[in-house]
């Protein structure tokens, strides 16, 4: 009788954990580190935090290596295949809080431009504050820093353009901060 208790309380165990979820092994993680627009993603993979006069600050969110685009903007080295997504905050310092369309008056994203002399030039323009193809133009926008530290930023935005594409990222790591030359 023992013997058969054993027996069913081995078969009961083996039941319930070969009944158990796999979702957890099926999931990928979210990536923290991209913009999205429609189906495509755009890594992002050096963020910039520069506080400007005027109670500004500009953020820029770059496809290359920080060593990458330093050396383009300070050596003139040229630089291919730049994604960046710009925007100008009215606030500095910023604060942990969300941050509405008015207070992001200025914003742009460019696709495969480059950075020649210093400059961006060029590249495909997927969103603008004051594009004369107003369907790149943004009709609501959103801004939310959770974590502004020494060394780590976390955030994500969202806009909509005049055609209805939503463009929107998410950024959870390390960023250069460059101090403004007033």
């Amino acid at each position: 009788m023992k013997a058969l208790k054993n027996s069913c309380l081995i078969l009961i165990v083996t039941l319930f954990v070969s009944c158990s979820s796999d979702d957890n092994n099926t999931q990928k993680p979210k990536s923290s580190h991209v913009i999205t627009l429609n189906n495509e993603t755009y890594v992002v993979n050096t963020v910039i935090v520069e506080p400007a006069a005027g109670d500004n600050t500009f953020i820029s969110l770059i496809n290359k290596t920080e060593s990458e685009f330093l050396d383009a903007i300070n050596n003139g080295t040229q630089l291919n295949n730049v994604n960046v997504f710009n925007m100008r905050i009215n606030q500095s310092p910023l604060g942990e809080q969300a941050y509405g369309f008015s207070d992001i008056p200025n914003f742009e994203f460019f696709e495969n431009a480059q950075i020649i002399n210093g400059e961006l030039e060029d590249g495909n323009i997927l969103l603008d504050n004051n594009n004369a193809d107003t369907n790149l133009n943004a009709s609501t926008g959103s801004f939310t820093l959770d974590l502004y530290a020494n060394d780590q930023i976390e955030f994500s935005f969202q806009f909509t353009r005049n055609d209805g594409t939503e463009i929107s990222g998410t950024y959870n790591g390390n960023f250069l901060y460059l101090a403004s030359d007033e």
